[in-house]
Protein backbone atom coordinates (compact mmCIF):
# COMPACT_ATOMS: atom_id res chain seq x y z
CA UNK A 1 0.00 0.00 0.00
CA UNK A 2 1.30 3.88 -0.15
CA UNK A 3 1.16 4.47 2.97
CA UNK A 4 3.55 5.11 5.47
CA UNK A 5 4.65 2.76 8.22
CA UNK A 6 4.51 3.92 11.76
CA UNK A 7 7.25 1.68 12.53
CA UNK A 8 9.75 2.27 10.03
CA UNK A 9 13.12 3.80 11.98
CA UNK A 10 13.52 7.83 12.50
CA UNK A 11 16.86 8.11 9.78
CA UNK A 12 18.57 11.21 9.51
CA UNK A 13 19.84 12.39 6.29
CA UNK A 14 23.76 11.23 6.64
CA UNK A 15 25.11 7.82 6.15
CA UNK A 16 26.99 7.12 9.33
CA UNK A 17 30.80 7.26 8.42
CA UNK A 18 33.77 4.73 8.80
CA UNK A 19 35.94 5.59 11.55
CA UNK A 20 39.01 7.64 9.83
CA UNK A 21 41.24 6.01 11.37
CA UNK A 22 40.26 2.81 10.84
CA UNK A 23 38.91 3.10 7.52
CA UNK A 24 42.77 4.72 6.47
CA UNK A 25 44.68 1.53 8.08
CA UNK A 26 41.99 -0.57 5.94
CA UNK A 27 42.51 1.91 2.88
CA UNK A 28 46.17 1.92 2.88
CA UNK A 29 45.93 -2.42 3.03
CA UNK A 30 44.10 -2.40 0.07
CA UNK A 31 46.05 0.29 -2.23
CA UNK A 32 49.37 -2.27 -1.43
CA UNK A 33 47.09 -4.77 -3.00
CA UNK A 34 45.67 -2.74 -5.82
CA UNK A 35 48.99 -1.68 -6.55
CA UNK A 36 50.41 -5.54 -6.93
CA UNK A 37 47.01 -6.10 -9.38
CA UNK A 38 44.93 -7.66 -7.18
CA UNK A 39 42.35 -7.37 -4.35
CA UNK A 40 42.10 -10.84 -2.62
CA UNK A 41 38.57 -11.97 -1.70
CA UNK A 42 40.02 -12.35 1.99
CA UNK A 43 40.88 -8.47 1.98
CA UNK A 44 37.74 -7.27 0.67
CA UNK A 45 35.08 -9.10 3.04
CA UNK A 46 37.73 -8.80 6.03
CA UNK A 47 35.63 -7.84 9.20
CA UNK A 48 32.05 -7.53 7.63
CA UNK A 49 28.99 -9.25 8.33
CA UNK A 50 28.08 -11.91 6.35
CA UNK A 51 26.08 -9.54 4.44
CA UNK A 52 28.27 -6.15 3.97
CA UNK A 53 28.45 -4.49 1.25
CA UNK A 54 31.20 -5.29 -1.79
CA UNK A 55 31.38 -2.10 -3.94
CA UNK A 56 34.52 -0.26 -3.92
CA UNK A 57 35.59 3.47 -2.65
CA UNK A 58 35.94 5.94 -5.20
CA UNK A 59 39.42 5.50 -4.87
CA UNK A 60 39.86 1.89 -5.15
CA UNK A 61 38.01 1.96 -8.35
CA UNK A 62 39.69 4.79 -9.57
CA UNK A 63 43.25 3.32 -9.20
CA UNK A 64 42.65 0.54 -10.52
CA UNK A 65 40.66 1.57 -13.31
CA UNK A 66 44.04 3.67 -14.30
CA UNK A 67 45.87 0.19 -13.54
CA UNK A 68 44.13 -2.39 -15.77
CA UNK A 69 40.63 -1.35 -16.67
CA UNK A 70 39.06 -2.31 -13.76
CA UNK A 71 38.85 -5.80 -13.82
CA UNK A 72 40.33 -6.52 -9.89
CA UNK A 73 38.26 -4.44 -8.42
CA UNK A 74 35.31 -5.54 -10.98
CA UNK A 75 35.59 -9.04 -9.67
CA UNK A 76 35.32 -7.93 -6.33
CA UNK A 77 32.07 -6.45 -7.07
CA UNK A 78 31.20 -9.55 -9.05
CA UNK A 79 32.45 -11.76 -5.86
CA UNK A 80 29.30 -11.10 -3.87
CA UNK A 81 26.34 -13.92 -4.20
CA UNK A 82 23.33 -11.31 -3.42
CA UNK A 83 24.88 -8.96 -5.98
CA UNK A 84 22.43 -6.02 -6.58
CA UNK A 85 19.58 -7.38 -4.27
CA UNK A 86 21.10 -5.55 -1.03
CA UNK A 87 19.67 -1.82 -2.00
CA UNK A 88 16.50 -0.71 -3.80
CA UNK A 89 15.98 -0.95 -7.60
CA UNK A 90 13.98 1.19 -9.95
CA UNK A 91 10.91 -0.96 -9.83
CA UNK A 92 10.92 -0.97 -5.63
CA UNK A 93 10.89 3.43 -5.76
CA UNK A 94 8.36 3.54 -8.80
CA UNK A 95 5.60 1.01 -7.07
CA UNK A 96 6.64 1.69 -3.25
CA UNK A 97 7.82 -2.40 -2.97
CA UNK A 98 10.31 -3.57 -0.46
CA UNK A 99 13.17 -6.69 -0.75
CA UNK A 100 13.32 -9.50 1.79
CA UNK A 101 17.10 -8.51 2.28
CA UNK A 102 16.24 -4.54 2.58
CA UNK A 103 15.13 -3.23 5.83
CA UNK A 104 13.26 -6.37 6.26
CA UNK A 105 10.93 -5.71 3.51
CA UNK A 106 10.58 -1.96 4.19
CA UNK A 107 9.06 -0.01 1.37
CA UNK A 108 12.05 3.08 0.27
CA UNK A 109 9.07 5.75 0.52
CA UNK A 110 8.51 5.10 3.82
CA UNK A 111 11.78 6.19 4.41
CA UNK A 112 11.73 9.33 2.72
CA UNK A 113 8.42 10.45 4.42
CA UNK A 114 9.77 9.74 7.56
CA UNK A 115 12.55 11.88 6.89
CA UNK A 116 11.46 14.94 5.22
CA UNK A 117 7.89 14.63 5.33
CA UNK A 118 6.98 13.38 8.67
CA UNK A 119 3.33 13.31 9.30
CA UNK A 120 2.61 13.11 5.52
CA UNK A 121 1.30 10.32 3.10
CA UNK A 122 3.63 8.83 0.47
CA UNK A 123 1.46 10.37 -1.89
CA UNK A 124 2.21 13.99 -0.81
CA UNK A 125 5.76 12.79 -0.23
CA UNK A 126 5.71 11.44 -4.15
CA UNK A 127 4.57 15.41 -5.25
CA UNK A 128 7.10 16.98 -3.59
CA UNK A 129 10.27 15.36 -2.96
CA UNK A 130 13.02 16.74 -5.46
CA UNK A 131 16.72 15.91 -5.90
CA UNK A 132 17.53 18.91 -4.23
CA UNK A 133 16.73 17.36 -0.75
CA UNK A 134 19.07 14.60 -1.58
CA UNK A 135 21.86 17.28 -3.13
CA UNK A 136 22.71 20.67 -2.56
CA UNK A 137 24.23 21.07 -5.53
CA UNK A 138 24.15 18.23 -8.63
CA UNK A 139 26.24 19.53 -11.52
CA UNK A 140 26.17 18.50 -15.04
CA UNK A 141 23.52 16.60 -15.61
CA UNK A 142 21.75 16.96 -18.50
CA UNK A 143 17.88 17.30 -18.30
CA UNK A 144 17.80 17.22 -14.15
CA UNK A 145 18.31 20.26 -11.86
CA UNK A 146 17.66 20.21 -8.18
CA UNK A 147 14.59 21.22 -8.31
CA UNK A 148 13.26 17.76 -10.46
CA UNK A 149 10.80 15.59 -9.19
CA UNK A 150 12.33 12.05 -7.99
CA UNK A 151 8.94 10.23 -8.56
CA UNK A 152 8.83 11.74 -12.29
CA UNK A 153 12.57 10.95 -12.91
CA UNK A 154 12.80 7.73 -11.88
CA UNK A 155 9.73 6.79 -13.64
CA UNK A 156 10.11 8.83 -16.74
CA UNK A 157 13.96 8.80 -17.01
CA UNK A 158 15.35 5.95 -14.96
CA UNK A 159 18.97 5.94 -16.57
CA UNK A 160 19.07 9.72 -16.19
CA UNK A 161 22.63 9.99 -14.59
CA UNK A 162 20.62 12.32 -11.85
CA UNK A 163 18.46 10.09 -11.66
CA UNK A 164 21.10 7.11 -10.77
CA UNK A 165 22.79 9.62 -8.61
CA UNK A 166 19.35 9.96 -6.06
CA UNK A 167 19.03 6.36 -6.50
CA UNK A 168 22.21 5.68 -5.08
CA UNK A 169 22.06 8.22 -2.28
CA UNK A 170 18.75 7.01 -1.11
CA UNK A 171 20.11 3.44 -1.06
CA UNK A 172 23.32 4.67 0.92
CA UNK A 173 21.44 6.82 3.68
CA UNK A 174 18.92 4.33 4.20
CA UNK A 175 19.14 0.48 2.63
CA UNK A 176 21.31 -0.61 4.98
CA UNK A 177 23.28 -3.75 4.55
CA UNK A 178 26.39 -1.81 4.86
CA UNK A 179 25.35 -0.45 1.30
CA UNK A 180 27.35 3.01 2.75
CA UNK A 181 30.30 2.59 3.36
CA UNK A 182 32.03 2.34 0.14
CA UNK A 183 30.70 6.01 -0.75
CA UNK A 184 32.55 7.26 2.63
CA UNK A 185 36.06 8.18 2.40
CA UNK A 186 39.13 7.77 5.56
CA UNK A 187 38.46 11.61 5.94
CA UNK A 188 34.57 11.12 6.50
CA UNK A 189 33.72 12.75 3.42
CA UNK A 190 30.30 11.18 1.66
CA UNK A 191 32.03 10.89 -1.90
CA UNK A 192 28.38 10.82 -3.24
CA UNK A 193 28.10 14.48 -2.36
CA UNK A 194 31.37 15.41 -3.93
CA UNK A 195 30.33 13.59 -7.07
CA UNK A 196 27.42 15.57 -7.65
CA UNK A 197 28.75 19.09 -6.09
CA UNK A 198 31.80 18.75 -8.49
CA UNK A 199 29.80 17.41 -11.38
CA UNK A 200 31.59 15.15 -14.47
CA UNK A 201 34.89 16.57 -15.88
CA UNK A 202 35.61 18.10 -12.54
CA UNK A 203 35.13 15.39 -9.83
CA UNK A 204 38.15 13.47 -8.73
CA UNK A 205 38.69 10.76 -6.31
CA UNK A 206 40.72 11.38 -3.26
CA UNK A 207 44.59 11.49 -4.27
CA UNK A 208 43.88 10.44 -8.23
CA UNK A 209 46.56 11.37 -10.24
CA UNK A 210 44.39 10.24 -13.22
CA UNK A 211 41.86 12.80 -15.22
CA UNK A 212 38.17 13.75 -14.09
CA UNK A 213 35.65 11.26 -14.39
CA UNK A 214 33.24 11.79 -17.15
CA UNK A 215 29.42 10.74 -16.79
CA UNK A 216 30.26 7.78 -18.45
CA UNK A 217 32.59 7.12 -15.64
CA UNK A 218 30.38 8.17 -13.08
CA UNK A 219 27.53 5.75 -14.36
CA UNK A 220 29.83 2.91 -15.18
CA UNK A 221 30.61 3.41 -10.59
CA UNK A 222 27.31 3.46 -9.76
CA UNK A 223 26.24 0.53 -11.78
CA UNK A 224 29.14 -1.69 -11.72
CA UNK A 225 29.58 -1.34 -7.93
CA UNK A 226 25.48 -2.00 -7.49
CA UNK A 227 24.67 1.22 -5.90
CA UNK A 228 21.80 1.37 -7.87
CA UNK A 229 19.90 -1.66 -9.90
CA UNK A 230 16.67 -2.33 -12.30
Amino acid sequence: MDNSSDNTPQSSATPTPVSPVKGSVVSQRRRRFIQAGVVPVGLTLASRPAMAWHCNSTSAWGSAILRNGGASVQARANAAVLKDTECWGVSNFVNNTGRSVVQGNTPPWNYIVKTWFKGKTVKFARENFTVGQLFGTLRNCPGVTTSSNFDNLIKTKPGALGTLMAMARLNTLFAGNGVAQCVISSTGQDMLVKMASDGPGMFKPPNSSGPAWNADDFTRYLRENWLVAD
